[in-house]
């Protein structure tokens, strides 16, 4: 006997890209039938369920992504994803890895695996991001402890490998910790923002095989014929990306994915918005669902996910049009979860106690924020200015640009552009102070324990008060972020979970995410999401300078370059 027996559905079939008139049962918490047409009179079943003709996709999956980017711990992310019909994920906690080591590591995925989702682990791969001589962090990763993690549940993959550079013969480190994971038989993923030709190829031999950064198209083609699963997050959804992708006589390379995703963005949803924004920049829709359902499924190797099948766990979404978002009903494992963007009786699991990591440095004072910790008197310096490029992406330029540093502090004038940017070592006591360009900071300061991806603590600021209150702000609540005005903190977002997530809800967070957004476009900031644009300036393996904890860092060469020259 079925426990539910479903007709009237109009099937996704994301195989062979069509849809049809059919009914489909289920028993436990897999499909048993699906087949075209009517029922046979007589099939027993518990209930039956007549969808009126909706149409019935699977459930959406996820194959890169990073919990932490959405400020919440992964009982919170179930609860605000499963109803835009998010049901599977592949998730890598490098964030946590950097603060936290392995417990941290470990932590994520137990937490994880607690949700009613069905969450699947890569493990960080480059912890720190570079090397301990560039960055800071808890733990440094070798092949010995990726060995130990890969033992955890429902682990599949190494997480991106963002040093690339490193695998190209820059580091001893972790060209052994990829192969000792490819000894294990997991997905090796990639992180690929400028590699092409033979760099490419000599990259990807060592068993990568996906690449989830910005992309064009002939970066696209030449990835493919390379065997690469390319990956399209929200910045690469573009009309010439559709357009080269559509041109595709074989489009089973190609994913869809978040990476990551604020909480005030999950409000538009969450996979639901990336077959959107393909969508409308041109992709047709069942081609969309498929880049989020089957074709992940099939890059993550798991074989009883992402289409509506027998045999195939029964994770559905019913949607009345094939991209009308949220959907109209959300099923996981045979069981109706949420119903028109709302949750229904998502189980929440209980709070897992958290294993130690570091404290924030502080509290600071004004004397950490100096440029040249022991200089006298007024100098006029020239600085190693990281220089932001635009407002829709990462990356920077470098630019010597003269600065006047005055007993040691630097001293900015009216309407130059110029900002003072700190990173202070979580742990180890290191610090660097340097000069950026075009952040869009005009006054005041913004201090953030979430900065990608060694998650030291990053102040960025005009002048030296604001950037203490903003600091210690963060200190005294144990992570987060906090911006000041110039004469008082404005707004602050709380994330006391490894100083880099909340276990509040979902809404709450995205409404204090909300103040922190509107205060820094009122200190000047003018980038389509500052705060992600502020938590990227530590990540030193995004093109092409970025700020560390031991200096501006040259993400090309991997190497470090003094603030002043």
């Amino acid at each position: 006997m079925l426990d539910t027996l479903f007709t009237n559905a109009r099937i996704v079939d994301v195989f062979r890209l069509r849809t049809f008139n059919g009914w489909f049962g289920v028993r436990g918490d897999r499909f048993l039938f699906v087949e075209e047409g009517v029922p046979p009179a007589g099939l027993a079943a518990k209930q039956t369920i007549d969808l009126g003709g909706d149409f019935v996709a699977p459930g959406l999956i996820d194959a890169h992504m990073h919990i932490e980017s959405s400020l919440l711990t992964p009982r919170r992310f179930a609860e605000a994803v499963i109803p835009h019909g998010t049901t599977s994920l592949l998730a890598d906690a490098h964030e946590v890895g950097n603060v936290a080591g392995e417990a941290g590591v470990a932590w994520m995925v137990h937490a994880g695996n607690d949700t009613p989702m069905r969450i699947f682990h890569a493990l960080p791969s480059c912890v720190p991001a570079t090397s301990p001589e560039i960055e800071s962090t808890a733990q440094v990763f070798g092949a010995d402890e990726i060995a130990r993690m890969l033992a955890l549940p429902r682990v599949i993959a190494l997480g991106e490998v963002m040093d690339y550079r490193g695998l190209l013969g820059q580091s001893a480190r972790l060209p052994a910790l990829v192969a000792a994971a490819r000894r294990m038989g997991v997905r090796i993923e990639g992180h690929i923002p400028t590699l092409s030709g033979m760099e490419l190829s000599e990259y990807l031999s060592h068993g990568v095989q996906s690449d989830h950064t910005l992309t064009f198209p002939a970066k696209i083609l030449e990835q493919l014929s390379k065997g690469v699963t390319v990956m399209l997050q929200a910045k690469s959804l573009t009309p010439e990306n559709m357009a080269c992708v559509n041109a595709l006589a074989d489009r089973n390379g190609i994913v869809l994915v978040t990476d990551d995703v604020e909480p005030n963005l999950l409000r538009e949803g969450h996979l639901t918005r990336m077959i959107g924004l393909a969508v409308k920049s041109g992709l047709a829709p069942i081609e969309a669902l498929a880049s989020a359902t089957i074709r992940p499924a099939r890059y993550m190797g798991v074989h009883d996910l992402g289409g509506i099948a027998p045999g195939y766990l029964a994770d559905f979404i019913v949607l009345d049009d094939l991209a009308a978002f949220p959907p109209r009903q959300v099923w996981l494992g045979g069981r109706k979860v949420a119903t028109n963007g709302k949750a229904l009786d998502i189980p929440v699991p209980a709070a897992r106690p958290l294993p130690e990591f570091p404290d924030l440095p502080g509290p600071l004072a004004a004397v950490d924020f100096r440029l040249l910790p022991d200089a006298a008197g007024t100098q006029q310096r020239t600085a190693n200015a990281v220089v932001v490029v635009n407002q829709t992406n990462s990356i920077t330029r470098l630019e010597p640009v003269p600065v006047t540093v005055e007993d040691g502090f630097a001293r900015f004038a009216e309407g130059d552009g110029l900002s003072l940017v700190a990173v202070f070592a979580r742990r180890g006591g290191a610090r660097s102070v340097g000069v950026i360009k075009n952040v869009g900071i005009d006054r005041g300061a913004a201090a953030s324990s979430m900065a990608h991806d060694s998650h030291n603590l990053l102040v960025v600021g005009r002048d030296i008060a604001s950037m203490v209150r903003a600091a210690n702000a963060v200190f005294g609540m144990g992570g987060g972020v906090a911006i000041d005005d110039g004469s008082d903190v404005v707004a602050e977002l709380r994330l006391p979970v490894f100083s880099l997530i909340s276990d509040e809800h979902a809404e709450t967070v995205a409404a204090e995410l909300d103040a922190v957004e509107v205060a820094l476009r009122g200190l000047g900031m003018k980038s389509q999401r500052p705060f992600l644009q502020l938590s990227l300036l530590a990540l030193s393996v995004s093109p092409y300078y970025k700020f560390s904890d031991k200096g501006v860092v040259d993400t090309e060469a991997r190497a470090l370059l003094p603030a002043l020259v």
